[in-house]
């Protein structure tokens, strides 16, 4: 999302958006949106009774303004990433690498994370997630269910709403329904797209797969995918129920990465905007003077 900063006189307020701030940008869109900042200035202080408002003070805001943000691009993302912190415990869910252990000494200066390890070993919330799951094969399918089930208590995750369709081409328009909830975290697809004689599966799967990746992204929540196949046979699929617990783990972890990134992405947003209204009453109290 942009950044928005907060401007002020005296007696006004204006909030504006200040994407050329923070992202990089073309440089005609640049110069364009620097020109739309000047304009906004010029109007919030025009009528200003201390002093008249000029294209050199709105120049100098904007240079004091665009300081901090040397180099623009990946900037937000390169301060959210690169901040030293110590490795958290290797929860039990996953395995150990080697820059949690004998290459530790490599990555002193560098912020590395496995998403979900910080709520995972400091408690978190409980996200609250829905299960859609076809209804072929209907006794793998309830060893599946189980097998998310017990998985998200493992996780401090709750089953909220377990909805169940014809099939996994059923799936996307029932996930698309939940995961626009506010009570719902995250979605886990749950099926069995089994090999046939023909293509038929393998087009059903790749549909599901890629319009339940759009819908993640279009909503920003995780979508556990726990379908098994396409092409599997029976023999293959009674080896991979735990693909529903791998899912509902992959979610949830998402959940607390979410929580977390966005947290601090605030907290950032937050301080910048802080910094802002401090050079420009800086910039106020200079002419006053």
């Amino acid at each position: 999302p942009p950044r928005a900063a907060v401007l002020s006189s005296s007696h006004r307020t204006a909030r504006i958006d200040c994407t050329a701030l923070s992202c990089p940008l073309t440089c005609s869109c640049s110069l364009l949106l620097d020109l739309a900042l000047m304009m906004m200035l010029s109007s919030l202080y025009s009528s200003s009774s201390s002093s008249s408002f000029s294209s050199a003070r709105a120049s100098s805001i904007l240079r004091a303004a665009r300081a901090p943000s040397a180099p623009a691009s990946g900037r937000r993302f390169t301060r959210f990433f690169r901040s030293s912190a110590a490795a958290a415990s290797v929860p039990s869910y996953r395995a150990t690498f080697a820059h949690e252990s004998s290459a530790s000494s490599k990555w002193t200066e560098t912020r590395i994370r496995h998403v979900g390890d910080e709520a995972s070993s400091a408690g978190g919330t409980q996200p609250q997630l829905g299960v859609v799951i076809g209804e072929f094969h209907n006794d793998l399918m309830d060893r599946c269910l189980e097998d998310a089930r017990v998985t998200a208590e493992q996780m401090n995750a709750k089953i909220t709403e377990v909805v169940w369709v014809p099939g996994s081409y059923e799936a996307p328009l029932a996930a698309t329904t939940l995961i626009a909830r506010n009570d719902i975290d995250a979605v886990i697809i749950l099926g069995y797209i089994e090999k046939g004689s023909t293509l038929h599966g393998q087009e059903m799967g790749a549909t599901v797969s890629t319009l339940m990746k759009q819908i993640e992204l279009q909503y920003e929540k995780p979508v556990g995918m726990g379908i098994i196949g396409p092409g599997a046979t029976a023999e293959q699929a009674e080896s991979r129920v735990g693909y529903a617990g791998n899912a509902v783990r992959a979610a949830v972890r998402m959940c607390s990465y979410l929580d977390q990134a966005t947290a601090e992405l605030e907290k950032m947003e937050q301080d910048e905007q802080a910094e802002m209204m401090k050079m420009i009453d800086e910039i106020d109290d200079d002419d006053d003077d």
